[in-house]
């Protein structure tokens, strides 16, 4: 009988992001405080004699199944370790794409935290360290690192210089997709320091972290639903904080109590993806294996 091999993959949400100007290697040096959702990605592998890739066909994402994080991943954990085992892969896709959230980036993590316990298990001795795949995951995305971690982080620098923080639990948030896919590389191409959204001047907090987003006015420009979006957040009754994840087009808000979401119609689009929940710290050792597939494929 088949063993296959589960792992979920958490959306990042970035409670806050401040963009500098750009320095080394033309990337801009960056500070962000994030947190890691039960909003999911979930991915299986199981040994075979080729390499096949699926998806379930039921979900509302689709990523390109010839060219993904997920095969770069493995192709790029190969090419350091010369393990030649081949795998089906399986995912079941619920971050939604191009949304701010790091769903690309949480699925290559997953991939890489899988295949070193794989490899670990495999070998008796040259075992890979935690470090050497989140060097291997830099080499792939700069939010990669992060994603490998998947706990209360504050990111500085150029992606590399992160920071086991604690922020406050027992909050519900709650994540609006507007169907908008934006492009990281155009976000930041058309970012301008000196030009925030007027409603951004308003200086919101999470207990004593700071919500704010130095990419919103270039999202904003791009797409000025996102703009709307915030707006109508801000009119939520009891709503605790308020702001855009990442480089968009993702929106979130806080809250204390799951009571307090409530009629959202009122604020926002029936037509847009909603989901509610809580962040969780997730653990490197979240593999867990299974004699038949679980998800619906």
């Amino acid at each position: 009988m088949s063993i296959y091999y589960n792992i979920f993959a958490p959306a990042k949400l970035n409670l806050n992001l401040f963009v500098g100007e750009k320095k080394l290697n033309d990337l801009h040096f960056i500070q962000s405080d994030m947190c890691f959702l039960k909003l999911a990605d979930k991915l299986s592998f199981k040994f075979s004699k080729k390499d096949a890739f699926y998806q379930n066909q039921n979900n509302l994402f689709m990523i390109n199944g010839n060219d993904n994080l997920i095969i770069r991943a493995v192709d790029k954990f190969r090419y350091y370790t010369k393990w030649d085992k081949c795998f089906e892969i399986y995912l079941d896709k619920n971050i939604p794409i191009g949304a701010g959230l790091g769903g690309g980036s949480a699925d290559a993590a997953a991939t890489l935290i899988l295949l070193r316990q794989l490899f670990n298990k495999d070998r008796s001795d040259d075992k890979i360290p935690l470090s050497r795949i989140i060097d291997i995951g830099s080499e792939l995305g700069s939010d990669i690192p992060s994603c490998i971690i998947s706990k209360d982080l504050r990111l500085m620098g150029y992606g590399k210089e992160i920071k086991r923080k604690k922020f406050p639990n027992n909050y519900y948030f709650l994540i609006i997709y507007p169907n908008i896919e934006l492009s990281t590389k155009s976000v930041f191409k058309s970012f301008n320091k000196n030009k925030i959204l007027k409603h951004q001047s308003k200086e919101i907090f999470f207990e004593n972290i700071k919500i704010f987003n130095s990419l919103l006015f270039s999202a904003t420009v791009l797409y000025p639903e996102i703009s709307d979006l915030i707006v109508n957040l801000e009119k939520i009754p009891r709503i605790v904080a308020y702001g855009m994840s990442g480089s968009g087009s993702t929106c979130f808000g806080i809250f204390r109590n799951l009571d307090d979401i409530s009629d959202l119609n009122k604020y926002i689009n029936s037509k847009y993806f909603v989901w509610c929940g809580q962040k969780v710290d997730y653990k490197i050792s979240r593999v867990h294996c299974s004699k038949m597939l679980e998800n619906n494929f």
